[in-house]
C-alpha cells in the first residue's frame, strides 16, 4: 500500500522546539487522517535543526465507502397493496441518490417506514493530502515564530524546501511561496547537494549518506557511543543526564563527539559554577577523573567532522569556554569583596512586586515565619535560622547571580564559608531554594528546612492576598511548585505544624500595606494547598480522593489529614461506615429540607427507646476529643457504636412527627447527631460502595 513522506526543510530550529513540533506533525497527522477516514498502518516523525518530517506507511488509495441509512416516507405512503414502490418511494429515493434496489420496509417505535441504503465512493488520497499537508505544515505552534522577506509568512525559521512523496512520486502542492517536490538536502557543510527521494527508507539511506542522521534518537546513541569511546581511551567518567543529552541531540545533525579542556587555574571556582557554564550556557558535558572530581576537560558535541582532523573546532569550544569561565572568575573573586549582610540590606532597594514590596520586606516577612518555626519545632535553631533567612537571597545583588542566575543560593553558601558563618547557615541559604522542581532533592538540615517552607508559604500567601493566584497553565511565582516543596518537606522531617499559623504570620505584616479579606484569602491558600496535597496522595495510591475531601477542612496540620484520612480510607466501605455515611447525607436532606439549624434537643421529650439510645449515645461521646489527641482509630470505634442506634432510628421513628414539640425536638436530635459526625468530617462527600 502507498506510503506519505513529508519534509519541512528550513533554517536552524532551536533545539528544544524539535520535540514538541515533531509530537504535533505526528498527533496531527494521526487526527486529521481518522477524520478523514484513511486507515493506514503506521505514522512516524522526526526532526533535526534543520528539517522536520512525518512519515504515513500503508494509506488506501482512497477512502473508504461510506454507507448512509436513510429513513423515508411510511410504509402506508412508499409501497402500493401489491407491495410495490409507489411514486412517492421513487421520488425519495431519486432525490437522496439512493438505488431502488436498497429500499425495503423497517419497523420501527413509531411504526413501519421505507428505509434506503446510500453508498458514497471515497474521495482520492492524493487530493485529500494535497489539501492536508499545507493546512498542517501552516498550523504547526511554535513558542516563537518569525517572517522573511516581503510576505506575510510566519514560521520557525525560514522554509527552504518541501519535500513531498506519496507512492514513490512527487506529490506536488505550493504553500509558504515553496513548490514541493521530492527533493532534499543533506548536510548544510559536508553534503548540501540536491537529493532524489523515492520512499522513507531511502530517504534515511541517502541523507545518512549525506551526513545527516533524521531520528533524535539515532544521534542521542551515536553521541552515546562516541562518548564511551574516549571515557575508555581517557580514562575519565563523562557526565551525561538525559536533559543535556537530549538537547544537544537536537542541536546537530551529523553528531561528532570533541574532547577540549581548560586551564587548571579555573578549578579554583566552585565546581557549580564550573557544571553551570559548561552544560548550560556552552551546552559541553563536564568530565570527572576515576576519583570522581571534577578536571579541566570537557565533551563538546560538533556538527561535522573535519577531514583535517578536530583541532579548529576544539579550539574554538575552548576559547568560548575560557572567556566565560575567566568573567565568572573575576565575578567570584568581586563578590567576595562584599559580605553577604551588606548586600541583604541593599535589598531595600529591589522591588519584590509592586504590591507586595521590596525583597527586603519579603524577607522580613519569612523570616518572622522562619523563627515562629524554629521556636516551636527546634528552639535551639532559632538564631541560626532566623540567621539564615536573613541573608538567603543576599546573593541575588552578587555579580555571580547576576551573570548565572541558576546559581542563587548556592553561591550564597560560598560567599558564607568564605566569611567564616557557621555550616549550618551556609547550608541553610543553599538549601531554602529546595525543592526547585517535582521530584528534586530536600533539604537535609533543619535550617534549610525551615527557612524553605517559611519563604515558600510566605510567596503563596503574599501572591494570594495580592489577588494574584494562578489561573490554568498561567503560574508565573511558582506557586504550585513552593506548594508540592511545603508538602513534601513537612512530609520529609514530619514536622507538626498548622499552618494556618505561619500564613497568619505573613497576612500580619502583609496588612499594614494591602487591603485584604484575611479570611476569605486564608480559606483559598488552604483549599490551594489542599489541593496539591490530594493530587500527590490519590496519584501515590495512598488515599481515596472523596475521602480526603470529606475532612481536608478539619485541620491545617496536613500529616494530621493524612492520618484521619488513611484511617477513613480502609474503614469507608465497612457495612457499619456505610451507615454512618447514608444517614449523614439522609439526615442533611431532612434538616435542609425542613431549614432547621438549631442543634439542641430536650431528653424529656425523647419518646421512643430508639430516639432515648441515640440521644444517649450523641451526650456520651467524646469523639473530639479523642480526635485532638489524634487516637483517630479509637475515635472511628466511637463513630461506628453509633452504627445501630441510627438504623434503628431511622427505621422505627417519624422524625417529622404530628406534634410540633415532638418534631421540632426530633429535628435538633437529628441535627445534633450531624453535628458529631462533622467532628470527624463531611461524610455524606464519602461515595457509597
Amino acid at each position: 500500500m502507498p506510503s506519505y513522506l513529508l519534509e519541512i526543510g528550513c533554517e536552524e530550529i532551536p533545539a528544544a522546539f524539535i520535540p514538541s513540533s515533531s509530537k504535533y506533525l505526528l498527533d496531527e497527522w494521526t487526527k486529521r487522517l481518522s477524520a478523514l477516514n484513511l486507515p493506514f498502518s503506521s505514522i512516524e516523525s522526526g526532526g533535526t535543526p534543520r528539517r522536520l518530517y512525518v512519515n504515513i506507511e500503508g494509506l488506501p488509495v482512497s477512502q473508504v465507502d461510506k454507507t448512509e441509512i436513510i429513513m423515508g416516507p411510511p410504509a402506508n405512503i412508499a409501497f402500493n397493496s401489491d407491495g410495490s414502490l409507489t411514486e412517492a418511494a421513487k421520488k425519495f429515493a431519486a432525490s437522496k441518490g439512493i438505488n431502488e434496489s436498497s429500499l425495503k420496509k423497517v419497523t420501527t417505535q413509531k411504526g413501519d417506514y421505507l428505509q434506503g441504503e446510500k453508498t458514497t465512493g471515497g474521495e482520492n488520497t492524493v487530493a485529500l493530502l494535497l489539501k492536508t499537508a499545507p493546512e498542517i505544515i501552516k498550523s504547526i505552534p511554535f513558542p516563537k515564530s518569525m517572517k522573511w522577506g516581503d510576505n506575510d509568512f510566519k514560521f520557525v525559521r525560514p522554509i527552504h524546501s518541501i519535500l513531498s512523496v506519496y507512492d514513490e512520486k512527487a506529490l506536488v502542492f505550493e504553500t509558504y511561496g515553496i513548490t514541493a517536490s521530492n527533493i532534499t538536502y543533506g548536510h548544510r557543510f559536508l553534503a548540501p547537494d540536491k537529493i532524489e527521494v523515492k520512499s522513507v527508507a531511502e530517504y534515511k539511506e541517502k541523507l545518512e549518506n549525506a551526513y545527516v542522521y533524521v531520528d533524535t534518537e539515532t544521534r542521542r546513541k551515536i553521541i552515546l557511543s562516541q562518548i564511551k569511546e574516549i571515557e575508555a581511551k581517557e580514562n575519565i567518567t563523562v557526565e551525561t543526564d538525559d536533559e543535556l543529552l537530549n538537547t544537544v541531540s537536537d542541536l546537530v545533525e551529523y553528531p561528532y563527539a570533541i574532547l577540549g579542556s581548560f586551564e587548571d587555574s579555573y578549578l579554583t571556582l566552585p565546581e557549580e559554577v564550573l557544571i553551570t557554564s559548561m552544560k548550560i550556557h556552552q551546552k559541553y558535558f563536564p568530565v570527572r577523573n576515576s576519583n570522581d572530581r571534577l578536571i579541566n576537560k570537557f565533551v563538546g558535541i560538533a556538527n561535522i567532522k573535519s577531514p583535517n582532523g578536530d583541532g579548529t573546532i576544539r579550539q574554538g569550544y575552548e576559547r568560548v569556554l575560557r572567556a566565560r569561565l575567566n568573567d565568572a572568575l573575576f565575578f567570584f573573586n568581586n563578590d567576595k569583596k562584599v559580605k553577604l549582610e551588606e548586600r541583604a540590606e541593599q535589598l531595600k532597594k529591589v522591588v519584590y512586586q509592586e504590591k507586595l514590596g521590596t525583597s527586603y520586606e519579603k524577607m522580613e516577612r519569612f523570616k518572622a515565619v522562619a523563627g515562629f518555626l524554629a521556636e516551636k519545632l527546634c528552639s535551639d535553631k532559632k538564631e541560626s535560622v532566623e540567621k539564615t533567612a536573613y541573608l538567603c537571597k543576599a546573593d541575588l545583588l552578587s555579580e555571580m547571580v547576576y551573570e548565572f542566575p541558576e546559581l542563587q543560593g548556592i553561591m550564597g553558601y560560598y560567599y558564607a564559608k568564605h566569611e567564616g558563618l557557621d555550616d549550618d547557615i551556609a547550608c541553610g541559604i543553599k538549601e531554602h531554594y529546595l525543592p526547585k522542581f517535582s521530584g528534586d532533592v530536600l533539604p537535609e538540615t533543619e535550617t534549610g528546612r525551615l527557612t524553605s517552607i517559611a519563604d515558600k508559604i510566605d510567596t503563596i500567601a503574599g501572591v494570594f492576598a495580592a489577588g494574584m493566584k494562578p489561573t490554568g497553565n498561567l503560574d508565573p511565582y511558582g506557586l504550585r511548585r513552593n506548594a508540592i516543596g511545603i508538602i513534601s518537606i513537612i512530609e520529609q522531617a514530619g514536622y507538626r505544624i498548622e499552618l494556618k499559623d505561619i500564613i497568619n504570620i505573613s497576612f500580619d505584616k502583609l496588612s499594614s500595606h494591602l487591603d485584604f479579606d484575611k479570611n476569605s484569602v486564608m480559606k483559598e491558600v488552604l483549599s490551594f494547598i489542599n489541593l496539591r496535597y490530594r493530587q500527590m496522595l490519590v496519584s501515590k495510591d495512598i488515599v481515596a480522593s472523596d475521602v480526603f475531601d470529606a475532612v481536608c477542612d478539619k485541620s491545617s496540620d496536613i500529616l494530621k489529614t493524612l492520618n484521619l484520612a488513611k484511617v477513613l480510607t480502609n474503614a469507608r466501605y465497612t457495612d457499619d461506615f456505610q451507615t454512618i455515611a447514608q444517614a449523614f447525607k439522609r439526615i442533611n436532606n431532612i434538616l435542609k429540607k425542613n431549614n432547621w439549624e438549631k442543634e439542641e434537643f430536650s431528653d424529656e421529650l425523647l419518646q421512643t427507646e430508639e430516639e432515648k439510645a441515640l440521644g444517649s449515645l450523641i451526650r456520651n461521646q467524646n469523639m473530639q476529643a479523642l480526635l485532638d489527641e489524634e487516637k483517630n482509630y479509637a475515635t472511628l470505634d466511637e463513630l461506628m457504636k453509633f452504627a445501630p442506634a441510627v438504623d434503628n432510628f431511622f427505621e422505627k421513628v417519624m422524625v417529622m412527627a404530628e406534634d410540633t414539640k415532638i418534631r421540632e425536638n426530633r429535628l435538633g436530635l437529628i441535627a445534633c447527631l450531624r453535628k458529631v459526625f462533622l467532628i470527624i468530617g463531611d461524610l455524606g462527600a464519602i461515595a457509597a460502595k
